[in-house]
């Protein structure tokens, strides 16, 4: 895991860029799995049949948007602001019709934002954070997994030791 919700989210394509590229959330089976995975709704959840291409259509623009805002962050450049504004659009839209209740305050997303709508929050509070000089991305080219970078000297270089740290090794030393 990357240590943050929207990293995760990102981090939804494997072997990005290459011909064994594979989409982990595909379909709105795929994305209601995976979000009771991370806990986002209830093991029973299932994508109701009327919002199941939208549902598709937000979480993949948001997770471009993601992946483009956090790629140019780890770079040490501004993103891009459609990025930002995807991120930005998809939060506001989600919290216009959420309640909150209660001290402290819960935020209760409405059914149709119940996943897009954590997720563009978390998105939202990643780049407000104070993390964002951790934020790295994985640096072989059939990776790029984003991740925060969390250990005490800043020395982290790939999104996990055991697979990408350890390609990467075995690589050089032939």
């Amino acid at each position: 895991m990357a240590g943050d919700l929207a990293l995760d989210l990102a981090n939804t394509i494997g072997w990005r860029g290459t011909l064994r590229e594979i989409d982990y959330l595909a379909d709105a089976d795929d994305i209601a799995a995976w979000a009771r995975m991370v806990g986002l709704v209830e093991p029973s959840y299932t994508v109701p049949d009327a919002a199941r291409d939208a549902l598709v259509a937000d979480v993949h623009g948001l997770r471009a948007a993601i992946m483009d805002a956090g790629a140019t962050i780890a770079t040490g450049s501004t993103p891009r602001g459609e990025s930002m504004a995807t991120i930005r659009d998809m939060a506001a839209r989600s919290l216009e019709v959420a309640s909150l209740n209660g001290a402290p305050a819960t935020l209760t997303f409405a059914p149709d934002d119940r996943i897009v709508g954590p997720l563009a929050w978390a998105a939202l509070d990643l780049l407000r954070g104070s993390e964002l000089d951790r934020l790295k991305q994985c640096p072989p080219n059939d990776c790029r997994w984003l991740f925060l970078d969390r250990t005490k000297n800043r020395s982290r270089r790939w999104c996990d030791m055991a697979t990408c740290g350890n390609r990467e090794k075995a690589r050089r030393s032939r």
